[in-house]
This record gives structure tokens, sequence and C-alpha cells, in this order.
């Protein structure tokens, strides 16, 4: 099994006893660690800062995953670590560094027949949907400076890729 993403506070703490401590980074918000024994670096972020506590603790496996690579990552893994982990990586991507992903998700997403899919798989489906903040309708691309069509289409692009994943939820029971 592969495992890039460690979400759960306790689980990011029992790795973090088999890691050594690489180096930090200058805002002191990212913390690199080394497996010695495997020789997989790590690194230790959070996730949402703005949430109580400082956010969400992410252990992740670098080299960090290309947006195609998270999305496989999510779609495919049976391990709910990598399913969240992949998914909220996707939405802060997008907050941080402008990284679009929406439709390629939704096209990964649309391509799932919903009907007859087993617990697991509707807990993947919402999983990704939610995390990622697929569902939400916020336009999130920069407004300054642009034409008011430019606006308005942009604001459309997430407010159909919302749609659609409010019908995915729908159909899944959600």
């Amino acid at each position: 099994m592969n495992q890039f993403f460690i979400c759960n506070e306790n689980e990011v703490n029992l790795k973090l006893k088999s890691l050594t401590k690489a180096e930090t980074s200058v805002d002191g918000w990212a913390i690199f660690y080394i497996d010695k024994a495997t020789n997989e670096k790590w690194l230790l972020t959070r996730y949402k800062p703005e949430l109580q506590g400082a956010g969400i603790p992410v252990l992740k496996r670098l080299p960090e995953p290309t947006i195609e690579q998270l999305i496989e990552i999510a779609m495919t893994s049976f391990d709910k670590n990598n399913i969240v982990g992949a998914s909220i990586e996707l939405s802060e991507r997008e907050r941080h560094q402008k990284e679009d992903f929406r439709e390629k998700l939704m096209a990964r997403l649309m391509q799932v027949d919903t009907a007859g899919l087993d617990s697991f798989e509707k807990y993947r489906m919402k999983t990704i949907i939610y995390e990622s903040n697929l569902f939400d309708a916020t336009n999130r691309r920069d407004i300054v400076g642009k034409h008011f069509t430019e606006i308005l289409n942009d604001a459309n692009y997430y407010r159909t890729i919302s749609q659609k994943a409010k019908s995915i939820l729908s159909h899944i029971g959600e």
C-alpha cells in the first residue's frame, strides 16, 4: 500500500516517531522529515490553518504529487488518509498556488456510475466533493483588473461545477 498522506493527528504523531527531523521552513509552518529506514522524505504541514487549533496536521510524502496524480490517488486509493489528503491538497493548491483542478476532477467523477455504489465508494465520492470544496460555487479566481464579463464567466464556471457536484451527491443519497 502506498501511503501519500496521513491526516489523522494520532497517526501523524505515531509516524513522526519513526522519522528524523531534517529542517523547518523559515515561517515555521512546514517541517521536513526523512525516514532513514526507507529514505522517504515527508513534509508536516497544516491544512486550513484558519481553523481553531491552527488547522489539520497533515504529513505528506514527498515529492508532492501533480494535480493529475492527486486526482488518481483520491479516485483509486483504499486508504482514507490518502482520499482525504489528496482531496484537501487539491483545494489548498487552488487556494494558494492558483492551480486549477476542478474540470479534471469533475470529468473523472462524472465517469463513475453512481448506481449501486457500495458504502466505501459513496464515502469516497462524498469525501472528494466536500474536502476539495467542489460543491462550493464561490468564485476563487482573481477579479481585480478584469472586465465584468470575465468575472461573470469565472463565476459561472464555479457555479456549473458546483451544480454537477451537488447532483452527484444527490445521486448517492447525500
